[in-house]
């Protein structure tokens, strides 16, 4: 042998020592858990001291184990069928647990190598990775992205309610729509001696949770420890990672298990700076809300404020709306039964007048209503057709019964009741201008009317339309000084003051019902 070949056999001797001691090392101080088990019995019969720590075993417990028996029961034939596939290939396996001393699951996944000899028997390495942090972390980020989603959904719905408590419901929904969150319910800080949380808005598959519950924010009382309680009474979050061993939940454990929670999360909030209350979350769980869910939660719980305060404003707006409402529809009856009185009295002064304002009345909302008025405004349109001649009462009985024409003196006293109509009416809280519509009754778009000479559009429609009814209802109707001439010869006539005197939209509206829609007025001279 040469000496350079002496010299390389010996490089190849250490060469193999060394390799050995390093193989030797690497099994020692690995960081992950490694074992060695008979292909044939299943049994193992080496580990390393990675797996003595994950386990909570030494090495005298381990060697001899059926393999299997490091994983949980339920895992248990899984992990043989698992085993048997490894033996033809390297195999990566996820999904299962090794269960410690203490009886502690530690999620892994499984390396196994092709099945090999030594010592004369065939033997596989299996390698155990502990992936707790990696499936924490996956967990974090689901979790997250629920929140921000459920944000994202209780946002749309801030957008949406149109009342306090569909607001809540909404916003619980969206919060339990996806399965990180089981339990999410709105509480209120009762006023009341005992301090009771009020519940709202529950929301959840775990709401079962809640049937029968009685808390309090009192610091007192026993249902005033727990986290909803707490966090309304001094205005601090909540955060339970465990409702398994947190002593504080001890009242409530049992509940809570039979629900399927074990973690929750409770941020106060107010609404319009008086009133306290609280947003409840709940996860199955452990630790199921970190620092982003916790953000995302409190932004939520405060626009919750914000939504609810701002509800709570319109409602009380709506609610004094519907009072202004009804307090006008009872003064709409009192000034029904009134202007029936007036009319009544009236009429009793003036037989010939009888009926003559309430005909003008069904004239002017049929028009009014072919206009697309709404029921409220007609109305405001009937009374003041019914009182549109109030003014006449100033007038003496004998000039508004006189069967001859009127002379000059007398008939600028009849101009004057439009005006005097006005006076009588004006500070009646009508809620749309009915005395200002009977002041304009008689004034015509040329100007020529009275008691103000006004044109075109200074005239209100209402007297537009009040002005075109009278003269349809006078023409065909008996007066005193001549017979009725019949509804065709009112139209006739009002088609030829169409564009001058009288409003030609509100003409044809008014000749377009009688002689298209048939619009029949009992009364009337009928044609």
């Amino acid at each position: 042998m040469t000496p350079s070949a002496h010299v390389a056999g010996r490089n190849n001797q250490l060469t193999s020592r060394a390799l050995g001691s390093v193989l030797k090392l690497g099994w020692e101080y690995a960081q992950n858990a490694m074992v060695v088990a008979d292909v044939e019995t299943g049994l193992l019969v080496e580990c390393n001291p990675a797996l003595e720590t994950l386990t909570g075993r030494n090495r005298q417990e381990i060697i001899g184990m059926r393999f299997n028996l490091l994983h949980p029961e339920p895992e248990r034939a899984s992990s043989q069928v698992a085993f048997r596939d490894a033996m033809s290939r390297k195999s990566v396996f996820e999904g299962f647990h090794v269960q410690c001393k203490d009886g502690r699951l530690v999620p892994v996944a499984i390396s196994s190598s092709k099945p090999f000899e030594a010592d004369g028997r065939q033997v596989s390495i299996g390698i155990f990775r502990d992936v707790s942090e990696l499936e924490e972390r996956e967990y974090r980020l689901t979790t997250q992205s629920w929140a921000l989603s459920a944000y994202a959904e209780a946002a749309l719905a801030l957008a949406r309610a149109e009342s306090s408590a569909e607001l809540m419901q909404a916003i619980c929904e969206a919060i339990t729509r996806d399965a990180a969150f089981v339990l999410a319910w709105v509480g209120f800080a009762g006023k009341g001696k005992d301090k009771r949380i009020e519940m709202a808005g529950a929301a959840g598959p775990s709401r079962r949770f809640l049937d029968g519950l009685e808390l309090s924010w009192d610091a007192n009382r026993r249902s005033g420890q727990g986290p909803t309680g707490v966090a309304i009474r001094t205005n601090t979050p909540q955060i339970l990672g465990d409702t398994e061993t947190l002593e504080s939940f001890r009242p409530w454990r049992q509940r809570a298990q039979a629900a399927g929670i074990r973690s929750l999360v409770t941020i106060p909030f107010s609404v319009n700076d008086h009133q306290r209350c609280a947003l409840m979350v709940y996860s199955s769980e452990p630790r199921g809300f970190g620092p982003v869910v916790i953000e995302a939660f409190t932004h939520l719980a405060g626009e919750l404020g914000h939504g609810l305060h701002a509800l709570e404003r319109e409602e009380r707006l709506n609610g004094e709306r519907l009072e202004r409402e009804k307090a006008q529809k009872n003064l709409a009856v009192a000034l029904s039964a009134v202007v029936g009185s007036i009319t009544t009295a009236f009429e009793m002064r003036d037989p010939y007048t009888a009926g003559h304002q309430e005909r003008v009345a069904e004239i002017a909302c049929a028009i009014a209503k072919e206009f697309g008025w709404n029921e409220e405004r007609t109305q405001a349109m009937r009374v003041a057709c019914l009182v549109h001649d109030v003014g006449k009462v100033s007038i003496p009985s004998e000039i508004l019964t006189k069967p001859a024409p009127l002379s000059p003196e007398e008939w600028a006293l009849i101009k004057q009741h439009p005006e005097i109509g006005y006076r009588i009416l004006k500070d009646v809280p009508f809620p749309y201008p009915i005395a200002e519509g009977i002041r304009q009754h008689h004034e015509r778009m040329d100007g020529s009317g009275y008691p103000r000479g006004l044109k075109g559009d200074e005239i209100l429609l209402d007297s537009r339309i009040l002005a075109v009814a009278d003269v349809v209802e006078a023409m065909a109707s008996n007066r005193p000084y001549r017979p009725g001439l019949g509804v065709d010869a009112a139209l006739e006539e009002i088609e030829k003051q169409a564009g001058t005197r009288l409003d030609a939209e509100v003409v044809r509206v008014c000749v377009a019902l009688f002689r298209e829609k048939r619009f029949v007025l009992p009364g009337l001279n009928l044609p």
